[in-house]
């Protein structure tokens, strides 16, 4: 199996439509996907907006339709129907999956892919005509394993993971437990659960590395 990351920058956008997206949005989580066609995909996202912006101004985006506020407790989680050209390629290319959540983060886009090795290639190849990366990372799944790894479950991992990534344990926090549990789509017990028993085993793990 291949792992692929591809990331947009800034620049590589500048002059495309995605800039749009750039001028609503300091941050987008694209959560999950709920529905895929070749026409489009229907998705969870969560939004952090720019000063003065709002899903007013993410739903005049072209290619994005809001289908359904979520509002759920401390997140602002919505349901679009999502039309962009890259994301009906992704849907269209067989034989592989779009490891969520994909992440635009101040003018970067960043997509992790899994699959088959011709059919990643085929979809970088394809990305590259239309819409060219600014970096593409390409590995084989294997070379993620590492000691921490094996010490957490794939469940463990991901929330601890997820958690270190949005800056859980800054101080302040960057982000709360429960916007943390809507990006994986899982209830908020269950994630805290997860990352509990996690952070115990890493103490564990850690401390058999002194």
């Amino acid at each position: 199996m291949r792992e692929v990351a591809l990331t947009w920058t800034r620049e590589s956008i500048a002059k495309t439509d995605l800039a749009a997206l750039d001028e609503v949005v300091e941050q987008l989580t694209f959560v999950a996907n709920l529905l895929i066609t070749p026409e489009g995909v229907r998705q969870i996202i969560l939004p952090s907006y720019h000063e003065g912006k709002s899903v007013e101004d993410l739903e005049n985006i072209s290619y994005i339709t809001v289908e359904q506020r979520l509002n759920e407790r401390e997140s602002e989680a919505l349901v679009i129907w999502n039309t962009h050209a890259l994301v009906c390629l992704a849907s269209t290319t067989e034989n592989i999956h779009v490891m969520p959540p994909s992440e635009f983060d101040n003018g970067t886009l960043t997509i992790t892919l899994r699959g088959i090795p011709q059919a990643v290639a085929s979809f970088v190849k394809l990305s590259k005509v239309f819409l060219p990366p600014a970096d593409i990372r390409v590995c084989d799944v294997r070379a993620h394993e590492n000691g921490l790894e094996q010490a957490l479950t794939p469940r463990q991992y991901e929330c601890y993971g997820l958690a270190l990534k949005h800056g859980y344990y800054d101080e302040p926090k960057a982000i709360t437990m429960q916007a943390l549990a809507d990006i994986l789509g899982i209830a908020r017990s269950t994630f805290q659960e997860h990352l509990q028993s996690a952070e115990q085993a890493v103490l564990v793990w850690a401390g058999e590395q002194l």
